[in-house]
């Protein structure tokens, strides 16, 4: 789920580059890119540590099992 939110997140911000780049001006205000951006670095720091839980939780329901 927070892998599509970045999506989604990433995906919003490539559009209002694109329409700032052809000429149309962005339609956020500065701190909501801060925000989104914030949000992402959250995501990732979040999904990076659950993957390094993953191995350590199966080890510990190995010992239980045993």
């Amino acid at each position: 789920m927070l892998k599509r939110i970045n999506y989604f997140i990433i995906s919003i911000i490539i559009f209002e580059v694109l329409s700032f780049i052809v000429g149309s001006g962005t339609h956020f205000e500065h701190y909501k890119y801060g925000i989104m951006l914030t949000i992402i670095s959250i995501n990732y720091v979040v999904l990076k540590r659950q993957s390094k839980l993953r191995p350590a939780k199966q080890y510990q329901n190995l010992n239980k099992r045993s």
